[in-house]
Parts: structure tokens; sequence; C-alpha cells
């Protein structure tokens, strides 16, 4: 590194929240979700599609998740990762990098060209709020830059008429400054969470110039709630075959699903359905891996069949915070992103990615949680004559889905709830 690029350094934080109510670390939620309207909401889309958007920002989203999950500190732990989140805060980097590098954040993401990945993200952002009285999606981004700087004005304009990012200034250049700029930072992030976030975990130090926050909030109501007066007690085994008993939801419904000898899944619709969530289990918890490895949410959504099946989901509430994803860009297909500069954000020295910190929370009661697709809608006539049973109760992943795109949003593995 020359002498130039230690001069100043970047901060690039993702930080990121998807829960119902409160968060807590990976345990299992043994306290009651509150007041439950089992009254089903009825559907106003039923027509899950993927269009070449959400293709391609999936492929990373899949990259990504199969990244993180085979890190080794992550190894028999949670994980839970929110890709579109990631997606937005990468393409906002790549709006300040030189051409070359531009290039290859948005090869790796998918796209063709900045103009393209730009619109395209603005234009999911305008369909998150397409169910808002069952579905409440924040997607926020802030940044600071220090008060000796100026922000240019095309990178500026970029990041307001397409990330909606609040552009502010702080006094990095004083270290005297820094407890008042993490407690604004805090404040801001608890606002766009709903209070879900309180602090972040941002080490500023005497060579910050900038800090970029995404935030992610996801508040959802099942289209089919489960009883909690059914909720009890079953035995969850983990990948080694130990069990342990948790609190585990159940109920008979109408919905996607699809089971063989090697696996098994479902999708369970979420507010009017312009939402929903797949979760996939291994008959053999070893092959965990593997269905990580080769996940194919949309392939696995076209094999379902729309029937009636008894359901087994257990309560959980994980998180998941990964503090060192610059190092795995290389993984990502993006290895000289942290060895550039980059010098279209601000005026004066070029600035420098210094760190990104992914951090995730997720909580799934008898309310909701994280997502929902009514792909099968009121075709009563097609349910199937028999009810399968699909008790999840050893690891198995999930991802949460926008059904107008097929874009997802959050992806995880539970490997104990």
């Amino acid at each position: 590194m020359n002498i130039m690029r230690k001069l100043t350094s970047m901060i690039a934080l993702s930080v990121l929240l998807v829960s119902m109510a409160s968060c807590s670390n990976d345990s299992n939620v043994t306290d009651q979700p509150g007041d439950v309207d089992l009254k089903p909401i009825p559907a106003a889309y039923s027509k899950v599609q993927q269009i070449p958007f959400a293709q391609q920002s999936n492929a990373f989203a899949n990259r990504l998740f199969t990244v993180l999950a085979e890190q080794p500190a992550n190894q028999g732990k949670n994980v839970c990762v929110a890709p579109m989140s990631m997606q937005y805060m990468l393409s906002m980097i790549a709006n300040g990098a030189e051409e070359s590098l531009q290039r290859e954040i948005v090869a790796a993401l998918g796209f063709e060209n900045i103009g393209q990945l730009n619109a395209d993200n603005l234009a999911l952002h305008d369909k998150l709020a397409q169910d808002a009285a069952y579905v409440q999606v924040g997607l926020s981004n802030g940044m600071w830059l220090d008060q000796q700087r100026s922000y240019l004005p095309a990178f500026q304009s970029t990041m307001q008429n397409y990330y909606m990012a609040d552009m502010q200034t702080a006094g990095f250049y004083d270290t005297k400054n820094h407890p008042s700029i993490n407690a604004a930072i805090d404040a801001w992030a608890k606002e766009h969470t709903n209070g879900q976030i309180k602090t972040l975990p941002i080490d500023l130090n005497i060579l910050t110039r900038l800090v970029s926050v995404s935030a992610n909030y996801f508040d959802a109501k099942w289209a089919s709630p489960f009883d909690p007066a059914v909720t009890k007690q079953q035995p969850f085994y983990n990948a080694k075959g130990q069990s342990a008993n948790v609190m585990t939801m159940s109920q008979t419904l109408a919905a996607n699903y699809y089971t063989d000898d090697v696996q098994q899944m479902v999708e369970l619709p979420y507010g009017q359905g312009y939402f929903s969530m797949i979760v996939a289990m291994p008959k053999q918890p070893e092959q965990l891996d593997i269905l990580i490895q080769h996940a194919d949410w949309w392939r696995w959504h076209e094999q379902m069949t729309y029937g009636r099946a008894e359901v087994k989901l257990p309560r959980f509430a994980i998180s998941s915070c990964q503090a060192d994803v610059a190092t795995m860009l290389d993984a990502l297909n993006m290895p000289n992103v942290n060895e550039a500069t980059y010098p279209y954000i601000a005026t004066g020295t070029p600035l420098e990615l210094s760190t990104i910190i992914h951090s995730v929370s997720i909580k799934v009661d008898e309310n909701g949680t994280k997502a929902a697709s009514a792909a099968g809608g009121k075709m009563d006539d097609l349910i199937a004559p028999y009810t399968p049973t699909l008790a999840f109760d050893h690891p198995f992943i999930f991802a949460i889905r926008e059904n107008t795109t097929g874009a997802i949003l959050f992806m995880g593995k539970v490997m104990q709830p």
C-alpha cells in the first residue's frame, strides 16, 4: 500500500436487520409471540416469477451464502445473510470506483454495466412497499463524510436518486468527535430499523473519512399464521444426531411443497402473496453443505406441488455478524476491491476500502417472520388427496423472496433453533 493510500480509509459497513419484533442471539424462542390473528390473509398476488434481474442477483446471493457458510468459524453454527443489501452496498461502492474496478464489481454481481445495476436496484426498492398492510420492508442507506471533504456531485446525485441515501458529514478528523458521531449513526440506525438496531459495531480511527451504512428492516405476517396453542416442545436433531427439545409450531395448510428421498421443502405464503419463505431440508443432516452448494431456489419452486400438508417448523431467533467480509471478496470474484482506491466519491485524497461488516438478525414465530409467497393462491381444487407431514426437525436452510421479481432478500441456515 503506498503512502497516499495510507492517508485515508473508507469503512463500508453493511448492517442488516430482519425481525418480527425483538432479536436475540442464537437461541430457541420460548416466550409467547403475543397476540396472533389466526384469520388467513386473502391473497392479492399468487403468480411467482423470476425476471432476469433476479436471476442475476440470485446467483450472487447463492455464492455469498455459500462462501459465508463455508467459513471455518461458521461450521456448526447458524448463519443468516442479506444478499440484496450486500448487493446494494457493493453497488454504491462501485459508483465511486475507477472504471476497471467498477466493471469487476458489476460483473461479479451478475450485471453488464453500472447503469443497468443502478436502475434495477431502484426498481426493486420501489416494489418493496407493495404489500404495506401486512409486510413492512425498510432498505435504507446512509453516508457520513468527513467535514473537510465534499461529495462529488455525480456520486451524490447517483446515491440520492438510485439509493435514496441520506448524505451527511461528520468531523472524523478530530478523534474527540468520534463518540458523538457513533451516537448519531446509532440514532440513524435505530430510526431506520424501527428501533431494532440500537448500536453498530463501528471502530472509528484517525484514518476514517467515510462511513457507509445499509440497514434492512423486515416485519411481516404469515398469510396463514400458526396457532400458539398448538406449539409445543419437540425434539430437534443437530448435525451429530443429538437432540434437544425446542418450541415447534405446527399447522395443516394449503401450500407449495416438494418431498423425495433426498430432501423436502415448503413455501410458506406471507401477507398478500408478494413475499415468501422457502424452507428446504436434506433428509440426511450430513448432506446440508451439499444442499447449500447446489441451492437453486427457482428450480425448487418449479418442482413444488400445491396441496395440503402438515408443516412443523421450530420457532427460531438467530443472528450472525461477519466482520471480515472484505477478506472474502476474492471468493466472490472481486479480487481487486481491497487493493484499489475510490476516487469518484469525494474531494481530496482517494478513499480506500477498509472494512465491510455484515450483520443480520432473524426471528421466526407464530405471527410470521421474514416473507412468504402465495404461489398456489386459493386453488382448493388442486389439493392433493393426502396430507404429508413436513417436519423440519434437523438442520435446514431458508430463503425469503420478493415474488414479482423472484429476488432473494434473505437467506440462512439453522443448525440449532
